[in-house]
């Protein structure tokens, strides 16, 4: 199977969620086998998508260079991994992506809008698994598993809330399913976080335009909530785009996750980098 970039470049811009700037991102056809990369002005060149530019998970995934640090890079890398692009330079003016409605479709949409393409003779990587592999801290679980064909994700999000309980949600994953069932899936906190948020200077551009907000007694969404499991699927949205930072196509894998956040999804990925996965060319 060939790699895939896109045919032209396209932008969109907003404000950032935590940052709460003003921000523009472009998305632009990337050459050779390049990965996914950020372009910054805080950064002297591209930086790779990669767990080891990781530099903080606190509510979003962060990467940096040991000086500066560009923030919230998981709906980005989601909608990417959600479509099968494999090269693609991403462009960001300001210190975070413009949180468009708080979901990846936005951005999943642009890149279809600026087409998708196949770079001939140019073969994916992607990861297959040789055992099972399993990571766990507290409540938070990881499993992936070889499967016999596609990438199969299983997710658990359990919160003591009234409102919320216990979502599960199971997806093979293509453009499609990603499209349809995944990327609309907006981000959410509840009310209790927001004084802490703020104090620790995040959700700053945060509000019902971008997010979801669940109070001691009721929801607040923008039109409602989009899907009954609406923040399982967030969640799986996120682990879809931290896992992309292996820099890896996921198939023929089974992958499951309870109680996930950004801090275990960046460990998981890291394990799955490692010498327990083969990377391998597959037509």
């Amino acid at each position: 199977m060939f790699r895939k970039t896109i045919k032209k470049s396209i932008a969109l811009e907003g404000i950032g969620l935590h940052r709460g700037t003003p921000s523009r991102v472009t998305f632009l056809p990337a050459p050779g086998s390049s990965g996914i990369r950020f372009i910054s002005p805080l950064f002297h060149g591209p930086m790779p998508a990669l767990t080891e530019n990781v530099c903080g998970t606190a509510r979003g995934t962060n990467i940096g260079d040991g000086k500066n640090t560009l923030y919230t890079i998981e709906h980005l890398l989601s909608a990417a991994a959600g479509l099968g692009v494999d090269d693609l330079d991403i462009e960001i003016s300001g210190e975070e992506p413009p949180a468009m409605d708080g979901s990846a479709l936005p951005f999943a949409e642009a890149l279809l809008e600026a087409g998708l393409t196949e770079k001939p003779g140019s073969e994916r990587s992607a990861g297959r698994l040789t055992k099972p592999v399993e990571f766990s801290k507290g409540e938070t679980r990881y499993r992936a598993a070889p499967a016999a064909s596609e990438a199969v994700f299983r997710l658990v999000y359990d919160y003591p809330h009234p409102l919320v309980g216990r979502q599960a949600v199971e997806f093979s994953l293509s453009p499609e399913a990603y499209l349809r069932e995944i990327a609309p899936a907006r981000t959410f906190a509840f009310s209790h976080e927001l004084k802490a948020l703020k104090a620790a200077g995040l959700a700053k551009g945060g509000s019902l335009e971008n997010a979801v907000l669940i109070d001691e007694t009721e929801i607040l969404a923008k039109n409602g909530l989009r899907f009954a499991d609406e923040f399982a699927r967030h969640k799986l949205l996120d682990l879809i785009g931290d896992l992309a930072l292996t820099g890896l196509f996921f198939e023929d894998l089974i992958i499951e996750a309870e109680r996930p956040g950004h801090a275990g999804n960046i460990n998981f990925a890291k394990l799955l980098s490692g010498e327990t996965i083969e990377n391998y060319s597959k037509s």
